[in-house]
């Protein structure tokens, strides 16, 4: 199985997004992606990032303790769940950096929790991640989360009935938070509010402002195998440009289209309609 990833020397720069790893596993890395859940506690602060994996191959899954800030905390016991079930414990090294090894059977999108083995309870800390299981041969839909909610924070009408639909008959869903930010980043804002409404799970991955951090995250993770990459959903002209250029579907959720769009890009006024063209 081939990785996501990019050079050995390149995977040491901070704002790397993937590491290659022994076994052929996918690995997505903290520092770029957003599902990348923290809790902290006294000071101390949790961070596990999304995992991107095939049924049966190995994959590693790392944690990081930190503590006043970015600091890495080490000598310390992290325990990970995966489906709330323990899977193995790792003690974190002097950076704070924790790992484990496992091998997912079963597709899907899994639930991941690290914690403090020997916490107490005053000294509690924990973070959430997905341990996303995907056969290749199922699509993948690129989601701009701009297209699921409005400017005060609502979810667009019928947006999570509709990609819950897609995402049980034939989707695999992975959505995009532009973001600006570098180094250690946070993604639990997207992944709770996501929850609050509803949105089936996926993962979230933050991308750079600007087309081509986009254009090289679809070539970075055609290049490792992942060419099941069909169509997704935005609101901006860009958007729509770099996924016809990768010969992708690209659906814009506007009032109207304007002479400005690439000509095959699919209009939709809301999210019944996208999910009527998505199933053409």
């Amino acid at each position: 199985m081939a990785c996501l990833g990019m050079s050995r020397g390149a995977d040491r720069r901070e704002g790397s997004l993937s590491r290659i790893l022994p076994g052929g596993c996918l690995f997505l890395a903290a520092l770029a992606l957003g599902p990348l859940l923290a809790g902290a506690d006294q000071g101390r602060r949790l961070l596990l990032q999304d995992v991107l994996t095939v049924p049966g191959r190995p994959v590693r899954i790392e944690a990081r303790l930190l503590r006043n800030g970015d600091r890495g905390l080490g000598g310390e016991r992290l325990e990970l769940l995966v489906g709330g079930k323990t899977i193995g414990m790792a003690v974190t090294r002097g950076d704070g950096l924790a790992s484990f090894d496992y091998v997912s059977r079963m597709r899907g999108n899994h639930a991941m929790t690290v914690r403090l083995a020997d916490a107490k309870r005053v000294d509690h800390a924990e973070a959430g991640a997905i341990l996303a299981c995907w056969e290749r041969r199922r699509p993948i839909l690129l989601i701009d989360v701009t297209a699921l909610r409005e400017e005060a924070g609502a979810p667009f009408p019928d947006a999570a009935d509709a990609l819950k639909r897609l995402s049980e008959y034939y989707f695999n869903v992975i959505y995009l938070v532009r973001s600006s930010h570098e180094g250690l980043v946070s993604g639990e804002g997207e992944r709770a509010w996501l929850g609050q409404h509803r949105f089936p799970p996926g993962l979230v991955v933050r991308v750079s402002q600007g087309q081509a951090a986009l254009a090289g995250l679809i070539d970075r993770m055609r290049a490792e195998g992942w060419d099941n990459l069909t169509g997704g959903v935005g609101r901006t002209t860009e958007f729509a440009s770099v996924l016809l250029e990768h010969r992708m579907g690209a659906v814009l959720l506007a009032s109207a289209k304007d002479a400005s769009m690439p000509k095959k890009t699919l209009i939709a006024k809301d999210w019944k309609e996208i999910r009527k063209q998505l199933q053409k």
